[in-house]
């Protein structure tokens, strides 16, 4: 445990996983990390069906450590777009009975939303999916947008354009209509528990986003890098803290981090580096008072290697953002997984793959990992 960090149990709310050859020694890595406990949260892949059974897979040999945020199942899309609604408000019940606890969402990234056919997020097809999630208070981690400047040609960051992640050529949703369209859901349903990725990538906008969490009593933010916020943040640090005192029940702790980090080992060394940076700049961050200089990882700061501000938050405000506030969502302690839903699960999504295999080659791993994560749970079940 590294001592300039203080020993105060810690959920990551925001961590993605992708079936590996072998299973991650997730005691290890908490070890190493200072992670009590984390979160998967589970996106839409161009050569995947579906990464919610490998997510229940990992939740299976660590059941008291892991939740599970599934995503939603994006092959009603093409199937059955006009009521595609309907089909993701049914599937709740699906992730529910597996054992997920709660769902995430990545369709608000404009690059998914690009690639797939999603209806605007205001628009009666979603209605059924918004009533049911409002009334099982179900809790979605939601990436709504990137960073502002990621529409700008003349303020786009180099490494934004090699990540294919710049918006301004006219093809993408504009992120302001966006806006407008998650918070007319918000209107609808005010009541939803929802947890915006990233600050919504609002760190800039304190005002406005504080204007929203007065107004919507189950909006939450996380603390997933983009490490432009934590320069926004670091050239109004009074207003920053004083932003993260008021908000303090409204704060969810989160790395982003990948499956790469969860092998810590020589072979993961540069991208275990970047993982130790990440969780150390926002938990420094927090915790101390003045100016910090994270270790250096070009992968992650790249053109901010500079000092960041800490805001120094008390421990009472520390404790809820590390870990109470996603208890207050999600639980204490994660759900119990249903292995004979999520075999069956597993035989509909092989179905799926072997009657769209002439279109949908791409899939091809699919057929491995489920084949393998059906074996394990049809037999214990």
């Amino acid at each position: 445990m590294d001592t300039r960090l203080k020993p105060i149990p810690v959920i990551d709310g925001h961590i993605h996983f992708d079936l590996p050859e072998q299973l991650p020694d997730i005691d290890a890595w908490r070890d190493t990390f200072h992670i009590t406990k984390l979160n998967i949260v589970c996106t839409h892949h161009p050569t995947r069906v579906s990464r919610v059974p490998e997510a229940l897979f990992l939740k299976a040999h660590y059941p008291s450590t892991v939740y599970v945020f599934g995503g939603l199942d994006a092959t009603s899309l093409f199937s059955d777009p006009e009521n595609c609604g309907q089909h993701f408000a049914d599937y709740l019940d699906v992730l529910a009975a597996m054992g997920c606890d709660g769902v995430k969402m990545i369709e608000g990234k404009p690059t998914t939303r690009k690639r797939l056919p999603v209806p605007a997020f205001d628009s009666p097809v979603y209605e059924p999916y918004w009533a049911k999630m409002e009334a099982t208070a179900t809790p979605l981690v939601f990436h709504v947008n990137d960073p502002e400047e990621f529409w700008d040609a003349e303020l786009v960051p180099d490494w934004a354009v090699e990540q294919g992640w710049a918006y301004g050529d006219g093809t993408y949703i504009n992120n302001e209509t966006q806006y407008t369209e998650v918070l007319n859901v918000m209107e609808r349903h005010p009541n939803l528990s929802v947890i915006f990725a990233h600050f919504f990538f609002l760190s800039a906008q304190l005002e406005r986003l504080g204007g929203y969490l007065d107004r919507y009593p189950n909006m939450h933010v996380d603390l997933t890098p983009g490490v432009e916020m934590y320069h926004n943040f670091a050239k109004q640090p009074e207003k920053a803290r004083e932003f993260f005192i008021r908000y303090q029940d409204r704060i969810v702790f989160g790395t982003d981090l990948d499956e790469s980090a969860l092998f810590v080992s020589d072979e993961g060394a540069a991208h275990s580096n970047d993982s130790d940076v990440r969780i150390h700049l926002i938990r420094l961050f927090l915790e101390t008072e003045g100016a910090f200089a994270p270790e250096s990882s070009a992968a992650l700061l790249g053109e901010f290697e500079k000092p960041f501000q800490g805001i120094h938050l008390p421990q009472e405000v520390l404790e809820k953002i590390y870990h109470k506030n996603f208890e207050k969502l999600a639980g204490k302690q994660p759900r119990a997984l249903q292995r004979k839903a999520i075999a069956a699960e597993c035989q509909r999504l092989l179905a799926y793959v072997e009657a769209t295999r002439k279109e949908n080659g791409h899939y091809d791993k699919d057929t491995a990992v489920l084949s393998r994560i059906y074996n394990y749970f049809a037999a214990i079940s």
